[in-house]
C-alpha cells in the first residue's frame, strides 16, 4: 500500500466530528512508513484543514480532494488546482429546478454558501431551533444529519436568498437538503430530468450533492495516480456516501464502513466496523501489525 484515500463525514470523523483516538494515531505511524494520506471530501479546504493539521498531512506529502472532486490541493508543497467549477447558467438551471421540488437549495463557493430555504423547512428549523435551545443567531443552514447546523468554521459567510439574483457567477456544488423521504423523490426527479449532466449522489440520507458532469472524487484520485505512477493495487479507500462509490472502483482495495447505506457496501471490497467503532483504526492495526 502506497496511498490511503479517506471520506470524512461518517468515515474518518465521528458523529461529533471528530478523529477518534486510535485512528489518528494509525494514520500518523501510516505515514511514517511511507505511506500518504488523502482526505477525499464534499467539503473544501477551509473545513478540511484543521483535520490535515491534526494528521500531520503537511509532514508527510499529503493531499486533500475538495468539494468531491473539484479540486486538489498538494498540502507539502502549498499548491491547489481547480479541476471545474460550475457556470452560472448549470447553477441557475439547477437551483430553478431544485426550487420547484421544494427543498433547501444549498450553492457552495470555497468559502461560502448562499442558500434558499422553502416555507415547510423553515418551519422544520424553527422547532428544532426551539427544542435544542439555540440561540436567534445560530446558522439557518441545513446539515448532514439536522435541520440546522453550524458550519461557519469552514464557511464564514453565509448568506440567504430570495431568487437566482443573488447566486455568483462561479460556484463549487450544488446541495438538496431534506429528510430522506423527501430527497429520496428529488433524487429520482434530478435523475430523470438531467440523467448524466451532472454528477448527482447521496453522499447521506439528507444530502443530494451535485457536481459538474465528470466531477467525482474517483476521478480526482485517478488523474493523482496517473500522474504520479501509482497503480490501484497500491491504494486502498474508505467511505461510507454514494459519493465514496467511484473511488471503490479506481482502488485496489476498498473498505466500506459499517454505517454505510447498502448500496455503498455492495460496491466495496470488503466492510468494516463503523465510524464510532472507528472501523479504519480496525483495518489499520492489522495491516501495522499493531
Amino acid at each position: 500500500m502506497k496511498w490511503i484515500a479517506l471520506d470524512m463525514d461518517g468515515t474518518l470523523l465521528d458523529g461529533e466530528d471528530r478523529i477518534l483516538p486510535r485512528t489518528k494515531e494509525c494514520l500518523i505511524e501510516c505515514q511514517k512508513r511511507g505511506v500518504r494520506v488523502i482526505l477525499a471530501s464534499g467539503r473544501s479546504y477551509t473545513r478540511l484543514m484543521p483535520y490535515a493539521r491534526q494528521l500531520e498531512l503537511e509532514n508527510y506529502g499529503g493531499r486533500l480532494i475538495e468539494v468531491n472532486g473539484t479540486a486538489v490541493y498538494d498540502l507539502q508543497n502549498g499548491k491547489r488546482r481547480i479541476i471545474r467549477r460550475f457556470r452560472r447558467d448549470e447553477i441557475l438551471e439547477l437551483f430553478s429546478f431544485c426550487r420547484e421540488c421544494q427543498v433547501e437549495v444549498q450553492c457552495f463557493q470555497d468559502t461560502a454558501v448562499y442558500y434558499w430555504i422553502p416555507e415547510w423547512q423553515a418551519v422544520k428549523k424553527e422547532e428544532e431551533r426551539i427544542q435544542r435551545g439555540l440561540p436567534e443567531d445560530y446558522p439557518n443552514l441545513g446539515g448532514a444529519w439536522s435541520w440546522i447546523a453550524d458550519t461557519r468554521n469552514g464557511y464564514p459567510l453565509q448568506i440567504q436568498i430570495e431568487d437566482e439574483s443573488g447566486i455568483p457567477e462561479e460556484m463549487n456544488k450544488v446541495n438538496c437538503c431534506a429528510d430522506e423521504k423527501t430527497n429520496e423523490e428529488v433524487y429520482r426527479r434530478l435523475k430523470e430530468r438531467f440523467g448524466d449532466r451532472f454528477e448527482m449522489v447521496r453522499t447521506c440520507p439528507r444530502l443530494i450533492e451535485i457536481s459538474p458532469a465528470g466531477v467525482t472524487k474517483g476521478q480526482a484520485l485517478r488523474m493523482m495516480m496517473e500522474e504520479e505512477g501509482v497503480s490501484p493495487e497500491e491504494v486502498w479507500v474508505f467511505g461510507d456516501g454514494e459519493n465514496d462509490v467511484d473511488m471503490f472502483r479506481a482502488a485496489g482495495r476498498s473498505f466500506a464502513m459499517g454505517n454505510a447505506e447498502e448500496y455503498v457496501k455492495e460496491q466495496a471490497s470488503d466492510v468494516t466496523l463503523s465510524n464510532r467503532e472507528e472501523g479504519i483504526a480496525a483495518v489499520l492495526e492489522n495491516y501495522l501489525n499493531i
